[in-house]
């Protein structure tokens, strides 16, 4: 399916936020003459939309402590986790229109905010921000090539497709970091996990 092993990944020190889109590129349906169709687009925004509501279900009643939280003293918290997908956001939609962070950005980051509720604030609007860009895609847009965070070149639609996978995977590490915080401190996990 495609050329690079996760070996080769590691061999030239890629970060793990380059190697979805990097995959992705790599693959015959993403080549520059594919064509795209904005219904697919439109189920991938409304995938990530989903995953997007999810997140917030899981981060129901986290307190600022908690948000703050590590497993270990090497894990991200909750609050970082939900910094780099606000960043992530903000990147990707920049990326698209050619400015901010997708200027100045090379490596992966994260926004801060005095609070959660400033930063799901800040997370709402870059969401809002980058579904009204992403509807407006041509399929021309979406072979357009970009630099994935400093590293490679990938077309458009890799943006849109990494923003569900990113979405999901940080997700989970969410669950997992407030699911030991639950065991450890004895909190209900049903209220915020049904799993």
């Amino acid at each position: 399916m495609s050329k690079y092993t996760r070996r080769d990944f590691v061999k030239k020190g890629t970060g793990a936020c380059a190697v979805m889109p990097t995959l992705l590129a790599s693959l015959p349906a993403l080549s520059k003459n594919a064509p795209f169709s904005l219904q697919e687009v439109k189920l991938l925004q409304d995938l990530t939309n989903a995953q997007y509501q999810a997140l917030w279900g899981n981060l129901k009643e986290i307190t600022e402590q908690e948000a703050d939280w590590k497993p270990n003293p090497e894990a991200n918290s909750v609050r970082w986790v939900v910094g780099h997908l606000c960043w992530f956001e903000e990147w990707v939609a920049d990326a698209i229109e050619n400015k901010g962070r997708y200027l100045t950005d090379k490596r992966p980051s994260l926004v801060k905010e005095p609070t959660l509720e400033a930063l799901r604030a800040r997370f709402e609007a870059v969401r809002s921000r980058s579904q009204r860009i992403i509807s407006n895609l041509t399929p021309e847009d979406l072979a357009r090539e970009v630099i994935f965070v400093g590293s490679v070149k990938v077309p458009v639609i890799a943006l849109v497709q990494t923003q569900l996978t990113h979405m999901a995977g940080h997700r989970y590490q969410v669950r997992y970091i407030r699911g030991t915080y639950s065991r450890v401190f004895h909190t209900n996990k049903a209220d915020f996990d049904p799993w």
